[in-house]
């Protein structure tokens, strides 16, 4: 859209109707679209889906359906199409005023997440292969997060062994409205998570994504501390691998974002849950399973998760655990229920005997 790309506020609100309300968050949405790196930019009208009706007062409304394209240069590797709702007035000299960009029910029904910059003024960091999202009230934590991010780059990416040069964008949010529309939040329940990685599908339910982002919760955004650090790590772990590790048992996967993320720390420095140290005192039988990693136990999980890996490593290479992520991965996947020939094939070992060595490494460092 031209007025986009050339800047001009006036020509873009040129055509809305004289709601204040509608105005200040065009205004907005303009204001964010010039600050985020667009490479590409604008609305396709599907005229098949225009409809115009009269109302009892004589005035017609038009409404027709559009695709909104927008893709972030240097952090999409396609553009994202998302289906919208605009409905249309017609002025006494028969010229159509935009009432409304924003239908909540009929996006519901398509499947459509509204990014933060459609739903308010965000400030926009771009620096480094980073682009933070943030609102106004956390916006005073931008930087930090974004050097944060940098850091935490320039740390997993050799660690990874797949091929990795765009960027990635971090959401730092103060509310947990955005979170809570991510489609298959892992458990369901968002206070849960400290953050999340998640995928941009290029169409609502197309399994072909532009990109994979990250967000941190509101309680951790406000955190300048090696626990937000550690999380970043975790979250570029997913990001960077992206949809490689869909298709390998949950433990394994956190379990890989969780060693690589702790790794920077110094040994004595590290922390696990006390309900992952409770757990192995207990003595640990079986892996956490798909079905249950991200419910009730999943702060046990998670630790378990890690030291598997950590054994795994430390016991056969790193070399193997990477053998293990492909062979875990290859053809349809394996689901956790499946995992045991798996582990005897690459490791020797099968799930019980290695939830049991994982249980002894747990208490042998943290008693």
């Amino acid at each position: 859209m031209r007025a986009i790309k050339t800047g001009n506020e006036s020509t873009f609100l040129a055509g809305l109707a004289a709601d204040p309300a509608l105005r200040g968050s065009e205004r907005d949405y303009f204001d964010n679209l010039q600050d985020l790196p667009l490479a590409r930019f604008g609305y396709r009208l599907d005229t098949a889906s225009v409809q115009e009706q009269q109302a009892d007062d004589g005035s017609y409304r038009v409404q027709a359906e559009l695709t909104v394209v927008t893709q972030l240069d240097g952090f999409d590797d396609r553009p994202v199409r998302a289906p919208a709702r605009f409905v249309f007035e017609r002025a006494d000299d028969g010229t159509l005023l935009l009432t409304s960009t924003h239908d909540a029910a009929w996006e519901a029904d398509h499947g459509v997440t509204r990014q933060p910059w459609e739903t308010e003024r965000v400030e926009v960091i771009n620096s480094d292969q980073v682009l933070g999202i943030f609102d106004k009230p956390s916006a005073a934590h931008g930087w930090q997060i974004v050097d944060d991010v940098a850091d935490a780059l320039a740390a997993i990416r050799p660690e990874l062994p797949v091929e990795w040069d765009s960027g990635v964008v971090v959401y730092g949010l103060s509310t947990t409205e955005f979170l809570s529309s991510l489609a298959d939040l892992p458990g369901g329940v968002p206070d849960r998570l400290d953050g999340v990685a998640f995928p941009v599908p290029i169409s609502p339910g197309s399994q072909t994504y532009a990109s994979t982002r990250f967000l941190l919760h509101p309680r951790m955004v406000g955190r300048r501390d090696d626990a937000r650090r550690r999380l970043i790590r975790h979250e570029l772990v997913h990001v960077g691998l992206g949809r490689l590790d869909d298709r390998i048992p949950t433990w394994l996967s956190e379990g890989i974002a969780e060693y690589l993320a702790a790794r920077p720390i110094a040994p004595q420095d590290r922390l696990i849950s006390r309900d992952a140290v409770n757990a192995a005192q207990r003595g640990i039988t079986e892996l956490p399973s798909d079905q249950e990693f991200n419910g009730d136990d999943s702060s046990a999980n998670y630790g378990i998760a890690w030291f598997a890996c950590d054994y795994i490593a430390d016991t056969y290479g790193e070399s193997t655990l990477w053998k293990l992520f492909n062979v875990m991965r290859a053809g349809n996947g394996t689901a956790s229920a499946d995992q045991d020939e798996v582990l005897r094939d690459v490791l020797g070992v099968g799930e019980a005997d290695l939830a049991r060595a994982t249980g002894d490494r747990i208490t042998s460092v943290f008693g």
